[in-house]
Protein backbone atom coordinates (compact mmCIF):
# COMPACT_ATOMS: atom_id res chain seq x y z
CA UNK A 1 0.00 0.00 0.00
CA UNK A 2 1.51 3.37 -0.57
CA UNK A 3 0.88 6.61 1.43
CA UNK A 4 1.37 9.81 -1.67
CA UNK A 5 1.50 13.13 0.33
CA UNK A 6 2.81 14.89 -2.83
CA UNK A 7 0.69 18.43 -3.22
CA UNK A 8 0.56 21.42 -5.04
CA UNK A 9 -1.22 24.92 -3.64
CA UNK A 10 -3.78 25.97 -5.69
CA UNK A 11 -5.15 29.37 -3.55
CA UNK A 12 -4.38 30.88 -1.00
CA UNK A 13 -6.98 33.27 1.24
CA UNK A 14 -5.65 35.99 3.70
CA UNK A 15 -7.70 35.86 6.83
CA UNK A 16 -6.45 39.44 8.20
CA UNK A 17 -6.13 42.84 7.22
CA UNK A 18 -1.71 42.66 8.19
CA UNK A 19 0.20 39.85 8.01
CA UNK A 20 4.05 40.47 8.85
CA UNK A 21 6.55 39.33 6.87
CA UNK A 22 7.43 35.60 8.41
CA UNK A 23 11.32 35.46 9.47
CA UNK A 24 13.57 33.20 7.46
CA UNK A 25 13.82 29.63 8.06
CA UNK A 26 16.25 28.14 10.44
CA UNK A 27 17.28 24.38 11.33
CA UNK A 28 20.31 24.55 13.71
CA UNK A 29 22.55 21.37 14.97
CA UNK A 30 22.20 21.30 18.61
CA UNK A 31 25.19 18.77 19.44
CA UNK A 32 29.11 18.95 19.74
CA UNK A 33 28.97 15.43 17.98
CA UNK A 34 29.69 14.79 14.06
CA UNK A 35 26.19 12.67 14.02
CA UNK A 36 22.81 12.84 15.70
CA UNK A 37 20.48 10.16 15.70
CA UNK A 38 16.56 9.80 15.69
CA UNK A 39 15.28 6.58 16.06
CA UNK A 40 12.10 5.59 13.92
CA UNK A 41 9.45 2.98 13.29
CA UNK A 42 8.48 1.42 9.69
CA UNK A 43 4.84 0.68 9.55
CA UNK A 44 3.88 -0.66 6.24
CA UNK A 45 7.04 0.47 5.18
CA UNK A 46 6.92 4.23 6.41
CA UNK A 47 8.91 5.71 8.11
CA UNK A 48 7.45 7.41 11.63
CA UNK A 49 8.87 9.28 13.83
CA UNK A 50 8.72 11.41 16.87
CA UNK A 51 8.68 15.48 16.11
CA UNK A 52 8.51 17.63 19.11
CA UNK A 53 5.66 21.08 17.58
CA UNK A 54 6.08 24.49 19.22
CA UNK A 55 7.84 23.11 22.58
CA UNK A 56 4.46 21.50 23.53
CA UNK A 57 3.15 18.53 21.98
CA UNK A 58 5.30 15.35 20.25
CA UNK A 59 3.14 13.88 17.77
CA UNK A 60 4.33 10.95 15.52
CA UNK A 61 4.98 12.45 11.65
CA UNK A 62 5.82 10.62 8.27
CA UNK A 63 9.23 10.96 7.63
CA UNK A 64 9.09 12.28 4.04
CA UNK A 65 11.54 13.17 1.77
CA UNK A 66 9.03 13.70 -1.18
CA UNK A 67 6.82 16.26 0.48
CA UNK A 68 7.77 19.98 0.68
CA UNK A 69 6.15 20.64 3.44
CA UNK A 70 5.25 19.93 7.24
CA UNK A 71 1.60 19.30 7.65
CA UNK A 72 -0.03 18.35 10.28
CA UNK A 73 -3.59 15.90 9.02
CA UNK A 74 -5.64 16.55 12.23
CA UNK A 75 -7.45 19.18 12.76
CA UNK A 76 -7.79 18.90 16.74
CA UNK A 77 -4.24 20.15 17.56
CA UNK A 78 -5.13 23.74 15.50
CA UNK A 79 -5.86 25.25 18.87
CA UNK A 80 -3.14 23.13 20.90
CA UNK A 81 -0.41 25.53 19.61
CA UNK A 82 0.14 29.02 20.52
CA UNK A 83 0.70 31.31 17.35
CA UNK A 84 -1.96 32.25 15.25
CA UNK A 85 -2.39 31.94 11.77
CA UNK A 86 -3.32 34.21 8.92
CA UNK A 87 -3.97 32.52 5.75
CA UNK A 88 -5.89 29.63 4.40
CA UNK A 89 -3.92 27.47 2.27
CA UNK A 90 -6.09 25.39 -0.62
CA UNK A 91 -4.12 22.03 -1.83
CA UNK A 92 -4.79 19.33 -4.76
CA UNK A 93 -2.93 16.53 -5.30
CA UNK A 94 -2.80 12.83 -5.99
CA UNK A 95 -6.25 11.60 -5.08
CA UNK A 96 -10.31 11.80 -6.48
CA UNK A 97 -11.31 14.12 -4.20
CA UNK A 98 -12.23 18.03 -4.53
CA UNK A 99 -9.17 19.90 -2.82
CA UNK A 100 -8.38 20.54 0.90
CA UNK A 101 -8.48 23.71 2.97
CA UNK A 102 -5.87 24.34 5.63
CA UNK A 103 -4.63 26.63 8.31
CA UNK A 104 -0.68 28.03 7.93
CA UNK A 105 1.55 28.95 10.56
CA UNK A 106 4.03 30.99 9.36
CA UNK A 107 6.23 30.66 12.70
CA UNK A 108 6.44 27.11 13.57
CA UNK A 109 8.74 25.33 15.69
CA UNK A 110 9.86 21.83 15.11
CA UNK A 111 12.11 19.29 16.85
CA UNK A 112 13.17 16.40 15.61
CA UNK A 113 15.71 14.70 18.19
CA UNK A 114 18.75 17.15 18.71
CA UNK A 115 17.79 19.10 15.60
CA UNK A 116 15.73 22.33 15.52
CA UNK A 117 13.49 23.96 12.93
CA UNK A 118 12.55 27.75 13.84
CA UNK A 119 9.99 29.83 11.89
CA UNK A 120 8.93 27.00 9.98
CA UNK A 121 5.60 27.14 8.01
CA UNK A 122 2.76 24.63 8.94
CA UNK A 123 -0.41 23.83 7.35
CA UNK A 124 -2.88 21.87 9.22
CA UNK A 125 -6.04 20.51 7.66
CA UNK A 126 -9.14 22.52 8.77
CA UNK A 127 -10.95 18.95 8.50
CA UNK A 128 -10.60 15.33 9.52
CA UNK A 129 -10.59 14.34 6.04
CA UNK A 130 -7.27 12.58 5.56
CA UNK A 131 -6.88 9.41 6.79
CA UNK A 132 -3.69 6.87 6.94
CA UNK A 133 -4.20 4.92 9.78
CA UNK A 134 -6.10 2.06 8.03
CA UNK A 135 -3.01 2.24 5.30
CA UNK A 136 -0.52 1.99 8.23
CA UNK A 137 -2.09 0.35 10.89
CA UNK A 138 -0.67 3.09 13.31
CA UNK A 139 -1.89 6.57 14.54
CA UNK A 140 -0.32 9.80 12.39
CA UNK A 141 -0.45 12.84 13.04
CA UNK A 142 1.33 14.72 10.22
CA UNK A 143 4.14 14.66 7.27
CA UNK A 144 7.41 16.11 7.74
CA UNK A 145 8.77 17.44 4.93
CA UNK A 146 11.61 17.46 2.52
CA UNK A 147 13.79 20.98 3.60
CA UNK A 148 15.90 19.20 6.26
CA UNK A 149 17.42 16.62 3.30
CA UNK A 150 18.55 20.15 1.64
CA UNK A 151 20.69 21.24 5.40
CA UNK A 152 22.36 18.15 5.97
CA UNK A 153 23.51 14.72 5.17
CA UNK A 154 21.68 11.81 5.91
CA UNK A 155 21.36 8.50 6.09
CA UNK A 156 18.35 5.79 6.55
CA UNK A 157 19.48 3.04 8.16
CA UNK A 158 16.80 0.63 7.84
CA UNK A 159 18.21 -2.05 9.72
CA UNK A 160 19.19 -0.69 12.68
CA UNK A 161 15.55 1.74 12.70
CA UNK A 162 18.18 4.61 12.90
CA UNK A 163 17.93 8.34 10.91
CA UNK A 164 21.71 9.71 11.11
CA UNK A 165 22.30 12.96 10.39
CA UNK A 166 25.77 14.65 9.69
CA UNK A 167 26.53 18.20 9.82
CA UNK A 168 29.06 17.96 7.50
CA UNK A 169 29.85 15.05 4.67
CA UNK A 170 30.64 11.75 6.92
CA UNK A 171 33.90 11.26 4.84
CA UNK A 172 35.22 7.93 6.24
CA UNK A 173 31.76 6.77 6.07
CA UNK A 174 31.45 7.14 2.48
CA UNK A 175 33.48 4.91 1.52
CA UNK A 176 35.20 4.00 -1.77
CA UNK A 177 32.77 1.29 -2.12
CA UNK A 178 29.80 3.46 -2.41
CA UNK A 179 28.45 4.26 -5.62
CA UNK A 180 27.43 8.13 -6.46
CA UNK A 181 24.83 9.24 -8.56
CA UNK A 182 23.90 12.82 -9.23
CA UNK A 183 21.11 14.44 -7.96
CA UNK A 184 18.56 16.95 -9.72
CA UNK A 185 16.79 19.37 -7.04
CA UNK A 186 13.40 20.85 -7.14
CA UNK A 187 11.71 22.49 -4.58
CA UNK A 188 13.94 20.50 -1.75
CA UNK A 189 13.29 17.36 -3.38
CA UNK A 190 15.78 15.10 -5.44
CA UNK A 191 15.27 13.75 -8.35
CA UNK A 192 17.44 10.91 -10.10
CA UNK A 193 17.58 9.87 -13.99
CA UNK A 194 17.16 5.65 -14.63
CA UNK A 195 16.16 3.54 -17.12
CA UNK A 196 13.11 1.42 -16.92
CA UNK A 197 12.85 -1.95 -19.30
CA UNK A 198 9.35 -3.48 -19.89
CA UNK A 199 9.16 -7.20 -21.04
CA UNK A 200 9.52 -6.48 -24.57
CA UNK A 201 12.91 -4.83 -23.85
CA UNK A 202 11.96 -1.68 -25.08
CA UNK A 203 13.72 1.15 -22.93
CA UNK A 204 12.56 4.88 -21.58
CA UNK A 205 14.89 7.30 -19.80
CA UNK A 206 12.97 8.48 -16.55
CA UNK A 207 13.52 10.97 -13.85
CA UNK A 208 12.42 9.83 -10.60
CA UNK A 209 11.81 11.35 -7.50
CA UNK A 210 13.55 9.83 -3.85
CA UNK A 211 10.48 9.13 -1.50
CA UNK A 212 10.71 7.97 1.60
CA UNK A 213 6.51 8.68 2.42
CA UNK A 214 6.04 6.19 -0.34
CA UNK A 215 6.43 2.59 -0.11
CA UNK A 216 5.39 1.81 -3.71
CA UNK A 217 8.56 0.68 -5.76
CA UNK A 218 7.96 3.09 -8.36
CA UNK A 219 5.37 5.29 -9.49
CA UNK A 220 4.75 6.22 -13.33
CA UNK A 221 3.09 9.59 -13.60
CA UNK A 222 -0.01 10.88 -16.02
CA UNK A 223 0.78 7.23 -18.38
CA UNK A 224 -0.54 4.30 -18.66
CA UNK A 225 0.38 1.00 -18.85
CA UNK A 226 0.01 0.58 -22.80
CA UNK A 227 2.02 3.76 -22.85
CA UNK A 228 5.14 2.12 -22.09
CA UNK A 229 3.64 -1.46 -23.93
CA UNK A 230 3.04 -3.10 -20.81
CA UNK A 231 -0.54 -5.33 -21.48
CA UNK A 232 -1.19 -6.70 -18.39
CA UNK A 233 -2.44 -4.75 -15.31
CA UNK A 234 -4.66 -4.42 -11.98
CA UNK A 235 -6.48 -1.75 -11.30
CA UNK A 236 -6.19 -1.40 -7.08
CA UNK A 237 -5.82 1.69 -4.28
CA UNK A 238 -3.07 1.72 -3.58
CA UNK A 239 -3.20 4.91 -0.62
CA UNK A 240 -4.47 8.07 0.33
CA UNK A 241 -3.75 11.46 -1.57
CA UNK A 242 -4.13 14.69 -0.01
CA UNK A 243 -7.47 14.40 -2.87
CA UNK A 244 -8.61 11.61 -1.43
CA UNK A 245 -8.09 7.79 -1.78
CA UNK A 246 -5.41 6.58 -4.89
CA UNK A 247 -6.43 4.37 -7.22
CA UNK A 248 -3.96 2.64 -9.71
CA UNK A 249 -2.95 0.39 -12.22
CA UNK A 250 -0.60 -1.72 -11.16
CA UNK A 251 1.63 -3.83 -13.03
CA UNK A 252 5.77 -5.26 -13.49
CA UNK A 253 8.59 -3.49 -15.25
CA UNK A 254 11.08 -6.28 -16.58
CA UNK A 255 14.14 -4.48 -15.06
CA UNK A 256 15.35 -0.99 -13.23
CA UNK A 257 18.59 0.64 -13.75
CA UNK A 258 19.79 3.09 -10.80
CA UNK A 259 23.54 3.70 -12.18
CA UNK A 260 25.29 0.05 -12.07
CA UNK A 261 22.73 -1.34 -9.89
CA UNK A 262 19.96 -3.63 -11.82
CA UNK A 263 16.88 -4.53 -10.42
CA UNK A 264 14.46 -7.08 -11.98
CA UNK A 265 10.81 -7.84 -11.61
CA UNK A 266 9.54 -4.69 -9.99
CA UNK A 267 5.81 -3.34 -9.03
CA UNK A 268 5.11 -0.17 -10.43
CA UNK A 269 2.04 2.32 -10.21
CA UNK A 270 0.57 4.64 -12.80
CA UNK A 271 -0.80 7.69 -11.31
CA UNK A 272 -2.68 10.29 -12.94
CA UNK A 273 -1.56 14.02 -11.20
CA UNK A 274 -1.22 17.26 -11.60
CA UNK A 275 2.22 17.39 -10.04
CA UNK A 276 4.31 16.96 -13.01
CA UNK A 277 7.65 18.91 -14.56
CA UNK A 278 7.09 20.88 -17.96
CA UNK A 279 11.12 21.62 -18.16
CA UNK A 280 11.08 17.48 -18.48
CA UNK A 281 11.63 16.19 -21.89
CA UNK A 282 8.18 14.79 -23.26
CA UNK A 283 10.39 11.79 -23.94
CA UNK A 284 11.43 11.14 -20.28
CA UNK A 285 9.18 9.57 -17.60
CA UNK A 286 8.55 11.47 -14.25
CA UNK A 287 7.43 9.46 -10.93
CA UNK A 288 9.21 8.37 -7.68
CA UNK A 289 11.06 6.10 -5.80
CA UNK A 290 9.67 4.61 -2.64
CA UNK A 291 10.77 2.88 0.38
CA UNK A 292 10.65 -0.57 -1.27
CA UNK A 293 13.40 -0.27 -3.16
CA UNK A 294 15.34 2.66 -0.80
CA UNK A 295 15.24 0.23 1.85
CA UNK A 296 17.34 -2.59 0.07
CA UNK A 297 20.26 0.18 -0.28
CA UNK A 298 22.66 1.68 2.03
CA UNK A 299 21.99 5.06 1.48
CA UNK A 300 23.40 8.55 1.97
CA UNK A 301 21.01 11.53 0.89
CA UNK A 302 24.18 14.21 0.29
CA UNK A 303 21.97 16.82 -1.73
CA UNK A 304 23.67 19.86 0.14
CA UNK A 305 26.24 18.15 -3.17
CA UNK A 306 23.34 17.53 -5.22
CA UNK A 307 24.19 13.85 -5.12
CA UNK A 308 23.14 10.25 -3.38
CA UNK A 309 25.71 7.63 -2.13
CA UNK A 310 24.73 4.34 -2.46
CA UNK A 311 25.54 0.63 -1.92
CA UNK A 312 23.13 -2.70 -2.19
CA UNK A 313 22.27 -4.45 0.49
CA UNK A 314 21.59 -8.23 1.82
CA UNK A 315 17.76 -7.40 0.64
CA UNK A 316 19.01 -6.43 -2.48
CA UNK A 317 17.71 -10.31 -4.62
CA UNK A 318 14.40 -10.11 -1.91
CA UNK A 319 11.11 -9.84 -4.51
CA UNK A 320 9.19 -7.48 -5.06
CA UNK A 321 5.51 -7.58 -3.40
CA UNK A 322 2.40 -5.44 -3.98
CA UNK A 323 -0.19 -5.19 -0.80
CA UNK A 324 0.05 -9.25 -0.79
CA UNK A 325 -3.70 -9.28 1.27
CA UNK A 326 -5.07 -7.40 -1.83
CA UNK A 327 -7.98 -5.68 0.82
CA UNK A 328 -7.98 -2.10 2.50
CA UNK A 329 -9.89 -1.83 5.55
CA UNK A 330 -11.16 1.07 7.30
CA UNK A 331 -9.51 1.44 10.67
CA UNK A 332 -12.79 2.70 12.71
CA UNK A 333 -14.44 -1.12 13.16
CA UNK A 334 -18.21 -1.79 13.66
CA UNK A 335 -20.92 -2.21 15.92
CA UNK A 336 -19.82 -5.96 15.66
CA UNK A 337 -16.64 -4.86 16.35
CA UNK A 338 -15.08 -6.30 12.84
CA UNK A 339 -13.17 -4.44 10.35
CA UNK A 340 -15.27 -2.83 7.22
CA UNK A 341 -13.84 -3.53 3.74
CA UNK A 342 -12.77 -0.18 1.92
CA UNK A 343 -11.50 -2.06 -1.69
CA UNK A 344 -10.48 -5.49 -2.62
CA UNK A 345 -7.65 -5.40 -5.80
CA UNK A 346 -9.29 -6.58 -9.14
CA UNK A 347 -8.71 -10.14 -10.13
CA UNK A 348 -7.06 -11.04 -6.57
CA UNK A 349 -8.35 -14.32 -4.31
CA UNK A 350 -10.17 -12.69 -2.05
CA UNK A 351 -12.33 -10.80 -4.69
CA UNK A 352 -12.42 -14.10 -6.88
CA UNK A 353 -13.80 -15.86 -3.14
CA UNK A 354 -16.41 -13.77 -2.57
CA UNK A 355 -15.23 -10.94 -0.88
CA UNK A 356 -16.59 -7.51 -1.67
CA UNK A 357 -16.07 -3.76 -1.00
CA UNK A 358 -18.59 -2.81 1.93
CA UNK A 359 -18.42 -6.45 3.78
CA UNK A 360 -17.32 -6.56 7.24
CA UNK A 361 -15.02 -9.25 8.52
CA UNK A 362 -15.85 -10.94 11.27
CA UNK A 363 -13.07 -13.60 11.90
CA UNK A 364 -9.33 -13.52 10.26
CA UNK A 365 -8.18 -17.44 10.70
CA UNK A 366 -8.87 -18.13 14.29
CA UNK A 367 -9.21 -14.98 15.59
CA UNK A 368 -11.66 -12.77 16.08
CA UNK A 369 -11.62 -9.21 15.01
CA UNK A 370 -13.44 -7.75 17.47
CA UNK A 371 -10.16 -8.63 19.88
CA UNK A 372 -7.26 -7.07 17.27
CA UNK A 373 -6.23 -3.99 16.11
CA UNK A 374 -5.93 -2.80 13.09
CA UNK A 375 -2.37 -3.84 12.52
CA UNK A 376 -2.95 -7.05 13.70
CA UNK A 377 -5.23 -7.89 11.00
CA UNK A 378 -3.35 -6.23 8.60
CA UNK A 379 -0.87 -8.40 9.82
CA UNK A 380 -2.83 -11.61 10.00
CA UNK A 381 -4.18 -10.72 5.86
CA UNK A 382 -0.64 -9.80 4.63
CA UNK A 383 0.81 -13.67 5.71
CA UNK A 384 3.48 -14.86 3.03
CA UNK A 385 2.86 -15.74 -0.61
CA UNK A 386 1.42 -19.43 -0.97
CA UNK A 387 -0.31 -19.13 2.59
CA UNK A 388 -3.86 -19.76 3.33
CA UNK A 389 -6.41 -17.59 4.51
CA UNK A 390 -9.70 -18.24 6.12
CA UNK A 391 -12.33 -15.57 6.89
CA UNK A 392 -15.20 -15.01 8.29
CA UNK A 393 -17.36 -12.02 6.79
CA UNK A 394 -21.11 -10.36 6.98
CA UNK A 395 -23.33 -8.61 4.28
CA UNK A 396 -26.75 -8.31 4.59
CA UNK A 397 -26.81 -10.08 8.20
CA UNK A 398 -25.72 -12.87 6.76
CA UNK A 399 -22.52 -14.55 7.93
CA UNK A 400 -19.98 -16.27 5.15
CA UNK A 401 -17.19 -18.02 5.64
CA UNK A 402 -14.61 -18.10 2.59
CA UNK A 403 -10.52 -20.07 2.05
CA UNK A 404 -8.14 -18.90 -0.10
CA UNK A 405 -4.36 -18.60 -1.03
CA UNK A 406 -2.25 -15.58 -1.34
CA UNK A 407 -0.61 -15.49 -4.80
CA UNK A 408 0.78 -12.75 -6.61
CA UNK A 409 -1.50 -10.96 -9.24
CA UNK A 410 0.81 -8.89 -11.06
Amino acid sequence: MQVLLKYVAITVLCLGSFITKAAPKVYSYNSTKSKITVPFRLFNNIIIVDLKVNDTRTLKFIFDSGCKSTIIIHPMWLDSFTIPYHQKVYFSGLGFNDSIETVKIDDGKLQLGQITGEHIPIFILSKDSLSLDHYLGTDVDGIFGAEIFEKYYIRVNYKSRLIEIYDKKPVKKIKASYNKLPVVMRKSKGYVSCMVQNHKNDFYLSELLLDTGSNIPVIIKNKEPADLNIDYYIDAEIGEGLSGPMYSRVSRLKRLFLDTLKLDSIVVAFNETPITFKELDENTLDGNIGNDILNRLDLFFAFPENAIYFKPTSRIKEPFDFNVSNIILLENKSKNGGFMVKSVASDSPPLLAGLQKGDEILKIDRYDCADLRIEDALSLLNKRIGKKIILHYKRNNVVTKITYKLVSII
